[in-house]
């Protein structure tokens, strides 16, 4: 009886650990949400963000952050009222999106505000038109920034093979997206740095470099795909963080693969404040990239550029571990969430700690049921190391298995997807975001999947020969003659050809996981567990069950023969 409570108190204790160690929000190929929430907290609200745009009267980014993460109609309702007032005043911040004095005057002047357009709001709707554009063109002429005027030489630029110069009837395009770099330089929205590098390859594209001459055609084209988009003032907010002239053309790049989601593209590119971060994390999780950005939008700057910095996509429970993870959360310590966001790496060890722990107490009882099953006087010792490495890996398998168990897509690898990147009206490039994928990383992936499996096998093949050795030890110490203990031995045949079987087990379930893709390791693992079976049981039967049986043969053997006594 009191061995049962025994296992019962030690199998309630890992229960409860496994529990704690599930509500530590850390994992080894994603972020959990509440960390994202709890990061958003510590920041600005998205709300107060928009509401700071729309107190400066730059209603075009304040308008798309609100569309971006505003969720409570009634906040949003609030702040379109207070945009609509300031458009009603100023009728050419629709195109302009703020203030902004030397775009307004030409606005003013063209009177463009006052056309009807596909996309009227946009940059590009007031630049095709030709009077417009050269009407803006001699305004710019008359700048005293250098820059600029390098800029404007590149007009009637030759060697192109995507667009034409400005002179040619087909110019249009190509003339608004150098008239718009240049109206950025003027009003001081590129970094002084960027407008140096952009000054130099215009001018060395007019003295016919090619590859200035093609970088010129690629700063172009990624203004043209941008400013088709947004307004003037949203427009320079994406020109103040690029610090590149690759940064410009990486923005246009997401906004083609984005086309319909140009609010979220934009407070994305806004919260982070920087160009490389997004296009990478595009380009990483393709798949899952938009949904947990639009997550991490609505809960700010800061959860954004968490998400960002972290480099991994969100946690997706399985439908299992969703139901105890649902169970638990309305328990789980902020101290896990805040150790977590401060530091993954202590909130990854905390967690495998807990599955640890709950795994050697689910060993330890275990060991007790097994002890109690004996009913003999002769136990093998706790410390006898036999059983403290059976204690140990079992452990250690227990921990491995819980991890699995809650998040799945560690035996998955990430798959190369192909984007979107069909043709588009607005003159797509051969930029994409896949572009940063490569197979090399898809094939890092996948064997670190396959060293996952292979290290279960290799351990639980372990736990098979640890529980053989007390076996064997336990024999050893039974009072018993050597004739008995070589019956004993007989009798554990099977529990000595277990290993075996469970590597043939292992390999066969492999194989059907593969078939079926829940699992994405290469067959090398899967062969690797038959492998493993056939070494250790080779190992435990040549190493130690063959030699203690010679030896109980020869005791048996060397033992005087009983008389018989004659009549």
């Amino acid at each position: 009886m009191f061995a049962l409570l025994k296992t019962l108190c030690l199998l309630l204790i890992a229960g409860l650990l496994a529990m704690i160690g599930s509500l530590v929000p850390a994992y080894i190929r994603s972020i959990d949400s509440n960390v994202i929430e709890y990061a958003g907290i510590q920041g600005t609200a998205a709300i107060n963000c928009a509401w700071a745009e729309a107190n400066a009267a730059n209603i075009g980014p304040a308008a798309l952050i609100s569309k971006a993460t505003l969720t409570n109609e009634a906040e949003r309702s609030a702040l379109n009222k207070h945009l609509k007032a300031l458009i009603d005043k100023h009728p050419q911040y629709t195109i302009s999106g703020g203030p902004s004095p030397d775009f307004e005057n030409f606005l003013n002047l063209t009177q463009s505000h006052n056309r009807s357009a596909t996309n009227r709001n946009a940059v590009l709707s007031v630049l095709l038109p030709r009077n417009e554009r050269r009407f803006l063109a001699e305004t710019l002429w008359a700048s005293s920034n250098t820059y600029v005027t390098a800029l404007l030489k590149t007009r009637n630029l030759r060697g192109m093979l995507r667009l034409h110069p400005a002179d040619h009837p087909a110019g249009a395009p190509y003339d608004a997206g150098v008239l718009t770099l240049a109206l950025l330089i003027q009003n001081g929205h590129f970094k002084p740095g960027l407008a140096n590098q952009i000054s130099q390859i215009a001018t060395h594209a007019v003295s016919g470099k090619p590859v200035a001459v093609k970088t010129m055609e690629d700063l172009a084209l990624a203004t043209l795909s941008i400013a088709r988009q947004l307004d003037f003032r949203s427009l320079s907010c994406l020109a103040a963080i690029s610090t590149s002239p690759n940064d410009w053309v990486h923005i246009a790049a997401i906004f083609r693969a984005q086309p319909q989601r140009i609010p979220q593209v934009f407070t994305a590119l806004y919260f982070a404040g920087e160009t490389r971060g997004i296009y990478k994390y595009l380009a990483a999780h393709t798949d899952t990239a938009a949904t947990d950005l639009d997550f991490a939008l609505r809960h700010g700057p800061q959860a954004v550029e968490f998400l960002l910095e972290n480099g991994q996509s969100l946690f997706r429970a399985s439908a299992a571990s969703n139901t105890v993870l649902g169970l638990l959360a309305p328990y789980r310590p902020q101290f896990f969430t805040a150790l977590t966001h401060d530091n993954i790496t202590l909130g990854l060890a905390l967690k495998f700690a807990l599955f640890l722990l709950a795994g050697l107490f689910f060993a330890l009882s275990m060991g007790a049921a097994w002890r109690s099953s004996l009913n003999n006087d002769n136990p093998v010792s706790r410390q006898n190391p036999a059983v403290i490495a059976r204690n140990v890996l079992i452990s250690i398998v227990c921990a491995i298995t819980a991890w699995i168990f809650l998040e799945p897509d560690l035996l998955q690898s990430r798959e190369l997807t192909t984007a979107d990147t069909g043709p588009r009206i607005e003159f797509a490039v051969t930029d994409a975001l896949q572009s940063l994928k490569t197979p090399v990383k898809a094939m890092q992936e996948l064997n670190q999947v396959t060293l996952l499996v292979l290290a279960l096998f290799f351990i639980i093949q372990l736990v098979i020969y640890s529980f053989c050795l007390i076996k064997l030890r336990e024999i050893d110490k039974q009072s018993a003659p050597s004739d008995l203990k070589i019956k004993l031995l007989d009798n554990e045949d099977n529990l000595f050809d277990f290993g075996l079987y469970v590597g043939l087990g292992g390999t066969v379930l492999s194989l059907i996981l593969v078939a079926v893709g829940i699992v994405e390791a290469s067959l090398m693992a899967a062969y690797a567990s038959t492998l493993f079976g056939i070494l250790f049981t080779a190992m435990l039967k040549v190493l130690h069950l063959r030699p203690y049986r010679r030896k109980l043969i020869l005791e048996a053997n060397s033992s005087p023969s009983p008389v018989i006594a004659k009549d």
